[in-house]
């Protein structure tokens, strides 16, 4: 009876470690940015097996996956690479032995090398917004100004030159608080109202914020990320940041 009594703790003891050995935690992995040129990139986490996600050249970077790992496991490199190159372009060694349970990474990618996103210091007075808008036809500057549905206007930023980052202070005033509405930022050339700064084109000018995920009923403290570029038909705006 008692070596029969062993042999069962002994069997109980091998189904724990065996259910320690199978427990697995999850992780979100988040990147938003763009892809510039000629390049596809894949991106990849080698705490799983290697599930692979690869994005086109000339578009916007949107990766969301939730990744499941081995409870032992306590780090993992996520890695972008360049597949015309072959090279390496981010990686970031992740601590998963944290109760984070989401991860954002902006990335911007232009002709073969990576943007440094110049985040600018939050500020509790005000919301601190960051622009840089890829437009190699042309280094005038621009302005930004926002409507809602009833024509009201606020600028955004101003004098805004592409291929730098620019800087604004935004506070939400009425008519631009309410955060079920979108609403429609306009580019325009420094100094006018209706000289359209991308193709002389108002549609290519002109873009919802939808996704932009503004400052809204008078919150301030924020600080917004933005990366801006005229595709064939329409303009890309990308949020920089996570929500």
């Amino acid at each position: 009876m008692k070596r029969l009594m062993l042999l069962a703790i002994a069997a109980a003891g091998l189904v724990s470690c065996n259910k320690e050995e199978i427990k697995t935690k999850a992780v979100s992995i988040q990147i938003r940015g763009y892809n510039i040129g000629n390049s596809e990139l894949e991106v990849s986490l080698d705490a799983v097996v290697y599930d692979k996600f690869k994005t086109k050249p000339d578009q916007q970077l949107n990766f969301g996956k939730v990744y499941t790992y081995p409870a032992s496991q306590g780090q993992g490199l996520l890695k972008i690479k360049d597949v015309i190159s072959g090279k390496e372009v981010f990686q970031n060694q992740l601590s998963l032995n944290t109760p984070e349970l989401e991860r954002f990474f902006p990335f911007v990618f232009i002709n073969g090398s990576p943007l440094e996103i110049k985040a600018p210091a939050a500020n509790p007075a005000t919301n601190k917004m960051a622009f840089y808008i890829y437009y190699p036809q042309s280094n005038d500057g621009i302005d930004i100004f926002m409507k809602n549905k009833e024509g009201k206007t606020v600028y955004i930023a101003r004098n805004v030159k592409p291929a730098t980052w620019t800087y604004s202070d935004y506070v939400t005033t009425e008519g631009f608080k309410d955060a079920t509405e979108t609403y429609t930022w306009y580019f325009v050339k420094t100094g006018t109202t209706d000289q359209w700064a991308f193709n002389d084109d108002e549609g290519l000018s002109n873009c919802g914020t939808g996704q932009l995920y503004l400052p809204k009923k008078g919150e301030t403290g924020r600080v917004q990320t933005y990366f801006v570029t005229p595709a064939s038909n329409q303009l890309d705006a990308v949020s920089l940041f996570k929500i």
